[in-house]
């Protein structure tokens, strides 16, 4: 009987250190699988940032051989340039204007078949559409010279050649053109970049496809424009035209309002405080839907895919996933994760701070500089528990703002916590 138990025990003791050593090495080969998962997501970001700088070099080459300068998308301006590349259009989401550019080979000038008598501009105004009683298409006076310096180059391109005409049709034509074409360009979601940005002659808001031409027929057409002269990388002449059309005055409040409800629904969903997120989304972009910077970041709440957006994506559905710009492109997206990284450095990172007003004013530089980076300007260390524990001791929230100001590491850090403080307010019902 003695020996019957023995065995049962044996076996037992057996079964259980078996299992024990199967659990082990169950969790062994999940963290390997994760660890390689890790790994292929972190050189699939290299990798993608890699293109991502090449592609861009390239094109910036690619346009610096025809233009004068080179102006590509940043966090609050937005570019588009046409496939030839002669023609650009650029919204200045935080000035409210848009700029359209265009640049005519002087050379092409000679070829007869550029007669234009059917352009895009004259078919529209023939057709009836004239956005003003009178239309004259060729004015002396169409053009507006930058400077006394190109006045010569003007004087005798416009008034000694018989390139005039066909000159000005040609760059009129690509105005037009380019306006209406940038008037009906679309965000990730398919809404309008420049909805409800513009009032046309009748006080209506343009809409592509509703009046949208007729506006950019008046503008072209009325606009002074800027013009100059030059030589380009490749050795051609070629003469640059360019026009700015004002954004309604109140456009940056048109946007908030257009954001606002999607911030609203998301800051309830990660508990933060939906002003902060207002002010973050207006200092970052400009409520630009297309927000691209050097580092690469994108969007209205300008992520970073590889940090930012991953670290949120993980907080919100609990697995790693590789986000392109296009994904954060698109502004619900976009809003999702902004302000889910807000709730995740306000409630992980500093959910140790007592004071709420201390905790935003960390939250938003951290949105920024990273949370070592707050606790450095603290501490002179980067771990975050003294640097709590020194938050905790202060005696007013000024006190944190003040110390924040003065020794945060960054002048870009600094005026962004400035920013954001002070915008926050009016975003306050």
């Amino acid at each position: 009987m003695y020996s019957y138990r023995s065995l049962v025990i044996f076996f037992l003791l057996a079964a259980v250190t078996l299992g024990q050593q199967s659990f082990e090495d169950f969790m062994r080969s999940q963290q390997k699988d994760f660890d390689e998962y890790k790994k292929s997501l972190d050189e699939e970001y290299a990798d993608y940032k890699a293109k991502e700088e090449a592609a861009f070099k390239k094109f910036k080459k690619d346009v610096e051989l025809q233009w004068q300068e080179f102006k590509g998308s940043t966090s609050k301006m937005y570019v588009s340039y046409d496939k030839d590349l002669q023609s650009r259009g650029a919204i200045d989401y935080d000035h409210g204007e848009v700029v359209i550019e265009v640049i005519i080979n002087n050379d092409e000038l000679d070829d007869e078949s550029l007669n234009y008598k059917d352009s895009a501009l004259d078919r529209f105004v023939s057709n009836g559409h004239s956005p003003f009683k009178g239309y004259l298409f060729i004015l002396k006076s169409f053009f507006f010279p930058m400077s006394p310096q190109t006045a010569d180059h003007i004087d005798k391109q416009f008034g000694l050649s018989n390139k005039d005409p066909v000159l000005q049709k040609v760059a009129q034509n690509k105005l037009f053109l380019k306006l209406v074409d940038l008037l009906s360009e679309k965000d990730e979601s398919g809404n309008s970049l420049l909805e409800n940005q513009f009032f046309d002659k009748n006080g209506k808001p343009v809409k592509d496809g509703v009046n949208s031409k007729g506006f950019a027929a008046e503008k072209v057409i009325k606009s002074d424009k800027n013009v100059k002269t030059y030589v380009g990388k490749d050795g051609k002449n070629r003469t640059s035209v360019s026009l700015k059309v004002p954004l309604r005055l109140d456009h940056k409040k048109v946007r908030s309002n257009k954001y606002g409800k999607e911030i609203l629904k998301q800051s309830k969903r990660f508990n933060i405080d939906p002003s902060i997120a207002m002010a973050i989304a207006e200092t970052e972009s400009a409520f630009n839907p297309k927000a691209t910077s050097h580092i690469p970041a994108y969007g209205l709440m300008q992520l970073v895919p590889s940090s930012g957006g991953r670290d949120a994506y993980q907080y919100v559905y609990g697995k790693d996933k590789f986000l392109d710009k296009n994904y954060l492109y698109k502004p619900n997206n976009n809003i999702e994760l902004g302000c889910a990284y807000l709730g995740k450095i306000l409630h992980q990172y500093f959910k140790g701070v007592r004071n709420q007003e201390m905790a935003y004013m960390c939250t938003v530089a951290a949105y920024n500089t990273g949370a070592g980076n707050v606790s450095k300007a603290l501490t002179n260390d980067t771990k975050l528990r003294p640097a709590i524990s020194k938050v905790n001791r202060m005696s007013s929230g000024s006190e944190l703002y003040n110390t924040l100001i003065n020794d945060l590491e960054y002048d870009e850090t600094r005026n962004y916590l400035k920013k954001v403080w002070e915008r926050k307010n009016k975003y306050r019902s």
